[in-house]
C-alpha cells in the first residue's frame, strides 16, 4: 500500500474550498458547531465518518438514489461473511461464530467516504487528496489499499506478470468495476459477490467470441470461464485462525499460502454470466477450528459449502503458459483440482467441486508444439529442499539464512548462519552520494570473510520469498564465489518438506574470501544509457507496474518513472509465492513473449538494484551468457538524467 504522510492525512487543502463539496458548510455533513471558537465546543458531536455513520443524512440530500442501494451494497454491509457463516455453522453456538466474525472479519468495509475522499478506516485512513472528492476511487490508495494482499499484488505485478489491463491499457479498477456494481445493493441472502448481477463479465467488452477469428474461442465459449486460459497461478491461504492476545488485540495467522492454480468444476452456473462447466478455484482459508477461540465446535456443519470456491484472478493476460499449448491443460491431471488436493476435513465439503480424472480433458494427438530451448540452463544453480538435507554434513557446504535476525532467531534450517544482505554493509545507505549502490569489491569480500564464507565454498541460499536470497547470490558470484545455489521455496519449502529446523545460532570462523571481481556484470546509469540504444540490447526493469508506469516512486528517486524503452518485467513474474520458481521451461517461455531471449544482452534495473540483482540471478539461471546489473538503478538515474 502507498504510505501516506501524516499531514497528508488530516490537512484540508485549499482546492477543496472551490469544489461542489466545498461550498457545503462542514457541519453539514460532519456536524458540530461552526460558530463556536473554542475547539471543544466546535467539535461536540462532530462525526468524522458520517457516511459510515449516517450516511443518509451526509450523502443522501444530494446523492439519494445511489445512496438507497449503496448503503445495502457489499461494501458497505459485508452481507456474505455472515450468509456463508451461517451455512457451515452449529446455530446453537451462533453467538459465539459471530462475535468472532465481528472481531475479524467485520473492520474490512467501507461507506461513499471510504471510496472517493479518504482510506476506509480499516486502511489507516487520511484524506486521499486534502478532502477533495473524486468520482473515481483512486486505485492505490483507496481500492488495493484494502484489496492489496490478493488483487493489488496480482493486478500489479507483486505476485506474477501483473494484468495486460494495467500494463498495456493503463486501465485501473474502476475501469470494470463500475459505479453501477459499486452502489448495487446485494441480493438477499447473498453467498457470494458472482451472485451481483451488476458484476462484470469479460464479454461486456470481448464481444462476439463466438464469431470471432480465435479458433479456441469458438471452441471453449461456454465450457470453461476465461480465466482458464488468460489467467497466472495465484495464492491460495491454508487455515486461518483467529483469536486475542494478552492485551486484547483481535489477531489472525493462515497456516500456509502456497501459489498455483487449480480448475474445477462449476457447482453454481445459475449465478450470471457463468453458465460453463470448468472454472478456476481458489482455497479460502476456512478451517472448523478456526473461530474456537470463542467456543468449541462452531462449524459442525462444515460440510454444507465448499472452501474450494469460484475465483477471478487479477492477473489476465493475453498468452499464458496453460494456453500456450493445448495439452498444457488437456490431460493434465495436476492443473485440475483432485480429491487427493483436499485436507480431510474439507473432503465432503468440494467433493463436487473437484474433477474426477475421467472428467478432465483427454490430452489432443495433434497439437502445436511450444520450441523452448533449456539445454543452456544451469541446473546446479538451484537445488531442493531434499538436495540440501542429504548434503549438509558436507565438508564445505556453508548454508545462509538472508532473512531478518528476528526470522533467524525463531526458526532456521540446522548449522545455518545469518546473514541479512540489506542490513550487512554490502550497499551503501539512504543518504549516501549514490544510495543503495554497491560497495567497494575489496569491503565486500571482508565481509564475506568474516562471516567464515571462501570464494571456493558450496554455499546455499535462501529466504522467505526469494527477493533476498537471490540478490545475494548475485553479490556472492560478483565477487568471485564459484559455487552458489538458491534453495528452491525457502524456509517455506524446508519446512513443507517436513525437515528438521533449529533454534540454536551457528558461526564460522572468519578466513580470507579470496574471490576475483566480475567487473563486467556491472553497469552504471551513463553505460546503460548508451547500451539501451543498441540493438541487441535489452533493459529489463524488474518492478511492480505502478512503479514502471510512474504512478508512485520510491521515497528517494527525485522523480517517478523508468529508463526509456526498458520493459516491465516485474519481480512476480519471476519468483512464486514463497519462494519457489516455475519450471525453466516456462519461465523461458514467459520471457521470450517479451522478447528477452538467451540470444540477448541483458541489462536487469529496479529501483534501488536489489530487484535487478534478483532478475539478474534468474537469467544466469536459465543459462543468458550476457546479464548485467544496473546497479546504480532507478534511484540514481532520476538524480542525474
Amino acid at each position: 500500500m502507498v504510505p501516506l504522510e501524516p499531514q497528508q492525512k488530516v490537512l484540508v487543502s485549499e482546492d477543496f474550498l472551490s469544489t461542489d463539496h466545498g461550498e457545503i458548510g462542514c457541519e453539514n455533513c460532519h456536524g458540530g458547531d461552526p460558530d463556536s471558537n473554542q475547539k471543544a465546543l466546535a467539535h461536540e458531536q462532530m462525526d468524522p465518518n458520517p457516511s459510515i455513520n449516517n450516511p443518509q443524512e451526509a450523502c443522501g440530500e444530494c446523492h439519494e438514489e445511489i445512496v438507497a442501494t449503496a448503503t445495502d451494497s457489499l461494501h458497505a454491509t459485508l452481507a456474505t461473511f455472515p450468509a456463508v457463516l451461517k451455512r457451515r455453522a452449529n446455530m446453537d453456538k451462533w453467538a459465539h461464530v459471530d462475535e468472532a466474525r465481528q472481531n475479524h472479519c467485520a473492520s474490512c468495509h467501507t461507506s461513499c467516504g471510504g471510496c472517493h475522499v479518504s482510506r476506509p478506516p480499516s486502511a489507516q485512513k487520511g484524506f486521499v487528496n486534502g478532502h477533495v472528492f473524486q468520482k473515481h476511487s483512486d486505485p492505490l490508495n483507496q481500492c488495493t489499499a484494502c484489496h492489496g494482499s490478493r488483487v493489488g499484488n496480482e493486478f500489479y505485478g507483486m505476485r506474477g506478470q501483473g494484468d495486460v489491463h494495467a500494463a498495456k491499457a493503463g486501465m485501473d479498477c474502476v475501469s470494470c468495476h463500475t459505479a453501477d456494481e459499486m452502489h448495487a445493493a446485494a441480493p438477499e441472502q447473498a453467498v457470494s459477490r458472482y451472485e451481483l448481477k451488476e458484476m462484470p463479465a469479460c464479454t461486456d467488452c470481448h464481444k462476439n467470441l463466438r464469431v470471432g477469428s480465435v479458433r479456441e474461442h469458438t471452441i471453449h465459449n461456454d465450457k470453461v470461464q476465461c480465466q482458464v486460459c488468460h489467467s497466472q497461478t495465484y495464492v491460495n491461504c491454508y487455515s486461518c485462525h483467529v483469536g486475542k492476545d494478552s492485551e486484547g488485540i483481535a489477531f489472525f495467522q493462515n497456516q500456509r499460502e502456497v501459489e498455483s492454480m487449480k480448475i474445477g468444476r462449476n457447482t453454481d452456473k445459475k449465478a450470471p454470466n457463468a453458465g460453463y462447466r470448468y472454472m478456476l478455484v481458489r482455497h479460502v482459508p476456512a478451517d472448523p477450528e478456526m473461530f474456537d477461540f470463542y467456543g468449541k465446535e462452531g462449524f459442525t456443519n462444515f460440510a454444507n459449502t465448499p472452501n474450494w470456491k469460484r475465483t477471478s484472478p487479477h492477473n489476465i493476460q493475453r498468452r499464458t503458459w496453460q494456453a500456450a499449448n493445448c495439452n498444457h491443460c488437456h490431460g493434465n491431471r495436476n492443473l485440475f483440482l483432485a480429491e487427493s488436493d483436499l485436507l480431510d476435513y474439507e473432503k465432503e465439503a468440494n467433493r463436487k467441486v473437484a474433477v474426477a480424472y475421467e472428467r478432465i480433458p483427454k490430452k489432443m494427438i495433434k497439437t502445436e508444439r511450444v520450441r523452448v530451448d533449456t539445454s543452456r540452463v544451469r541446473a546446479g544453480m538451484v537445488v531442493s529442499a531434499h538436495w540440501l538435507h542429504s548434503n549438509l554434513q558436507e565438508k564445505n557446504l556453508v548454508v545462509i539464512d538472508a532473512r531478518s535476525a528476528a526470522a533467524y532467531q525463531k526458526v532456521h534450517i540446522d548449522g545455518a548462519i545469518h546473514f541479512d544482505p540489506l542490513a550487512s554493509g554490502l550497499r551503501s545507505g539512504a543518504d549516501a552520494e549514490k544510495p543503495y549502490t554497491l560497495a567497494l569489491h575489496s569491503r565486500v569480500v571482508e565481509i564475506f570473510g568474516s562471516l567464515g564464507i571462501a570464494a571456493d565454498d558450496s554455499i546455499v541460499v535462501y529466504d522467505q520469498n526469494g527477493s533476498v536470497a537471490a540478490a545475494l547470490i548475485a553479490v556472492l558470484e560478483w565477487a568471485g564465489a564459484t559455487q552458489v545455489s538458491y534453495l528452491n521455496g525457502g524456509i517455506e519449502g524446508w519446512h513443507h518438506a517436513g525437515f528438521h529446523t533449529s533454534s540454536q545460532s551457528s558461526t564460522r570462523t572468519a578466513r580470507l574470501f579470496g574471490g576475483k571481481e566480475q567487473p563486467s556484470w556491472i553497469e552504471d546509469s551513463s553505460s546503460v544509457a548508451r547500451l539501451s540504444e543498441m540493438r541487441n540490447t535489452v533493459v529489463l526493469d524488474s518492478r511492480m507496474i505502478d512503479r514502471y508506469q510512474g504512478m508512485t516512486k520510491h521515497e528517494k528517486a527525485e522523480r517517478a518513472g523508468a529508463i526509456p524503452g526498458a520493459v516491465n518485467v516485474p519481480f512476480g513474474a519471476l519468483y512464486m509465492d514463497n519462494g519457489f520458481l516455475k519450471p525453466p521451461r516456462q519461465l523461458l517461455w514467459m520471457l521470450k513473449t517479451y522478447g528477452i531471449t538467451p540470444d540477448k544482452t541483458v541489462i536487469t534495473t529496479c529501483d534501488t538494484g536489489v530487484a535487478a540483482a534478483d532478475a539478474f540471478f534468474i537469467l544466469r539461471y536459465l543459462g543468458f551468457s550476457d546479464v548485467r546489473v544496473h546497479d546504480e538503478a532507478w534511484v540514481n538515474w532520476s538524480r542525474t538524467r
